[in-house]
């Protein structure tokens, strides 16, 4: 029987159970009717969400991004690579997915050597915040792919196109395509990926010095908020910061607080699992059984017991100002409001932190890759 290759065009799989505490990766990415899987690196302010080219291959498509925690974004087809079966999908600003994976070192798997008792791995998350992991052997392959077995009953679907392939905590490859006909997964290897995006993201680990002269509020210093943003410069914007006096620094930057007050709301994720309780019954994927509706229904009651109904919103007035050692300064001044991550029991700091970084970005994030050249 000739065998028939499934790309991941479409399918959605109804999901239950409860949230673990696994990390964010990897992310669901949607255009149109395709649904697929990618995972998102960081490459100085912009995130860039590899995936595989024909879950994104409508052109000039929005494509939609979430994350397991609820975290979104939009963005659009920035690379693609029919031939291999790779793309990149860039970001918009404002995102809210997470985003801190930095690109795989590959050049270990050039001694890489695999066999049959070789277990590999995709981890997939669902939307009510489970995850599961997929155990696959090595079943063979070529220079650019290799080919995969499952292990066990659970095996890759359609959406999961564009999951990353680990050995323990390394990159090994992507997902492409199964084979149904031989139940064999078709999986690129990173270093091939690598050799065709790779360069992007070294490229941008030169990254711009600047001089932060910290965060004030009422023409006064605050040591604390300013430590808060310099980690947001140096780790997520990917500048090095130095010292005025040094002649490295390209721009000098300044952060104000004029105003931040705080409020109760209600907290939009409890809104939605309740909405999500009250369709178990109407899921025309899950009606059909009785168990898999009450199923869902606990699934939901749980995370409506751990999820408070309300959530505190912070409300800044941020003014930024940039000047580049060369060039016109720049500056802005933005309301912002940003909300406290519920249920998570963080402390004062721990809550400054979180707002005071969302807040920088939403307001410089833009401004520094034109200021800061």
């Amino acid at each position: 029987m000739t065998s028939k290759i499934l790309k991941a065009a479409a399918g959605c799989v109804a999901m239950v159970g409860l949230a673990t505490g696994a990390r964010g990766e990897p992310l669901d990415l949607r255009q149109g009717q395709e649904i697929g899987a990618g995972t998102g690196f960081r490459r100085g302010d912009v995130c860039l969400v590899l995936t595989a080219a024909h879950v994104v291959k409508e052109a000039g498509v929005e494509v939609l991004v979430q994350d397991r925690t609820g975290g979104r974004g939009t963005g659009k087809v920035s690379y693609e690579n029919a031939e291999y079966d790779v793309a990149l999908v860039t970001l918009n600003p404002g995102f809210t997915v997470a985003c801190s994976e930095r690109w795989p070192e590959v050049g270990w798997m050039a001694a890489a050597r695999w066999n049959t008792s070789t277990l590999l791995e995709v981890r997939r998350h669902y939307p009510d915040g489970r995850e599961a992991v997929i155990l696959l052997r090595w079943a063979g392959g070529t220079n650019d792919a290799l080919s995969l077995a499952f292990n066990d009953r659970t095996g890759i679907r359609s959406s999961d196109s564009g999951s990353l392939v680990l050995q323990g905590e390394r990159a090994v490859g992507m997902v492409r395509a199964v084979d149904t006909g031989t139940d064999r997964v078709d999986v690129l290897r990173m270093d091939v990926v690598d050799r065709l995006v790779g360069p992007r993201f070294r490229g941008a680990s030169t990254s711009t010095a600047v001089t932060f002269d910290g965060v004030f509020h009422q023409g006064r210093p605050n040591p604390n908020w300013s430590s808060y943003v310099g980690a947001w410069l140096a780790e997520s914007g990917g500048r090095t910061l130095v010292d005025a006096g040094s002649a490295q620094w390209r721009c000098r930057i300044r952060a104000d607080v004029l105003d931040w007050s705080q409020r109760a709301m209600q907290n939009p994720r409890y809104d939605e699992l309740q909405q999500s309780l009250s369709s178990c019954k109407s899921n025309p994927l899950l009606r059909r059984s009785a168990t898999a509706v009450k199923m869902c229904e606990d699934g939901a009651r749980a995370q409506l017991k751990e999820t408070p109904r309300q959530v505190r919103m912070h409300a800044l007035q941020l003014k930024v100002d940039v000047a580049p050692r060369t060039g016109a300064p720049q500056n802005r001044l933005r309301s912002v409001e940003i909300a406290e991550d519920a249920g998570a029991g963080l402390s004062r700091p721990q809550v400054e932190l979180q707002v005071l970084q969302s807040a920088f970005r939403s307001v410089a994030g833009d401004m520094l890759p034109q200021a800061c050249l």
